[in-house]
């Protein structure tokens, strides 16, 4: 019988470590957190990656539930830890990839690099690896576009993505996005006789011109209307774009000669791609926009973001001397 007390010890023993590691909890200080672990993390690194974002866990019972759950294979992605979890539950989720989507907000961008360098932001792909694939023509041929027209795939939005995401799948989502996008919009876009590359294209300078959703088909129509004319469009967001200074507040006449086929006081139709990406309702605009026979279109003096519009020219010259004697009269003060 003198074997029972060394059997109750080691048996006390296994109950307390069980306990020890079934109670073993993820220690955050926020209701709810997100752990990242970043593509090529080995899976030495992982306890000090978890502990380098804040979040402290025990790293013995760590291994001993890597070694159940056969952890061995490391998924990188972005994962959501509650407070309690447990560090089984943990290792478990991670074992399995079980990862958290997050909700990918495509907004404005004027440039390719511009574009990257935000989406870089908010996922694990690099600027670098973003703008190659936008850079690839064999790659882009499928989607129909080319590397100066690839802006045009992108549809403003919320999506929910992984964040591990790569380049090339981001690409090839974001097409099938815009599918469903102008599935929608078929009928108008036969309607109005341009194809979606045309109509991203005009969206995009009526997005630079106005910020005013009931204006932009007014806007919109402007340009159509002198498209039809076969006039220049003259837009002065596409010299900005040319120049490549975003900042400019007034385009003068020094600024016009710049070569580019981006400058439409030089060149007619269309420029070859948007000079943004426009929003949804800039788009839309396009799409509906207003029965007029307005050629010309001025800021309002009182600087309220509206416009003057005018089919006659001597009436669209009223209205520039209007705005800027009025925006002379602002430097001044």
């Amino acid at each position: 019988m003198s074997w029972i007390i060394p059997l109750l010890a080691i048996l006390s023993a296994i109950i307390m470590f069980t306990i020890y590691f079934l109670s073993s909890t993820v220690d955050i200080l926020e209701d709810k957190v997100y752990l990242y672990i970043e593509p090529n993390t080995q899976r030495s690194e992982i306890v000090s990656s978890i502990e380098s974002q804040n979040i402290i866990i025990n790293s013995v019972a760590f291994k001993f539930y890597s070694t159940i759950f056969n952890y061995n294979k490391v998924y990188s992605g972005r994962y959501e830890l509650k407070k309690g979890m447990r560090v089984g539950q943990l290792v478990k989720k991670l074992s399995r990839g079980n990862q958290a989507p997050l909700n990918l907000i495509i907004g404005k961008s004027r440039t390719k690099e511009n574009f990257s360098e935000n989406i870089s932001k908010e996922l694990a792909l690099t600027k670098k690896d973003l703008l190659n694939k936008m850079n690839d023509n064999k790659f882009l041929k499928e989607f129909g576009v080319d590397s100066s027209t690839v802006i045009s795939l992108f549809i403003p939005n919320t999506y929910e993505v992984y964040w591990n995401i790569s380049a090339e799948e981001f690409i090839i989502r974001m097409f099938k996005e815009q599918e469903k996008f102008w599935k929608k919009r078929e009928e108008r876009l036969k309607e109005i006789g341009y194809n979606k590359l045309e109509v991203m294209t005009i969206a995009s300078i009526v997005e630079e011109e106005t910020n005013k959703n009931d204006e932009k088909p007014i806007v919109a129509a402007v340009y159509i209307n002198r498209l039809k004319k076969g006039m220049p469009l003259q837009a002065d967001p596409t010299v900005k774009f040319a120049i490549g200074d975003f900042t400019i507040k007034r385009i003068i006449g020094s600024m016009l000669g710049v070569n580019s086929p981006y400058n439409t006081y030089q060149n007619t139709g269309l420029p070859p791609s948007p000079i943004c990406i426009p929003s949804i309702s800039s788009i839309d605009a396009v799409l509906n926009y207003a029965k007029n026979d307005y050629i010309f279109f001025c800021a309002k003096e009182d600087f309220s973001g509206y416009h003057n519009f005018s089919s006659d020219v001597q009436e669209h010259y009223s209205n520039a001397r209007k705005y800027h004697q009025a925006l002379n009269r602002l430097e001044m003060e």
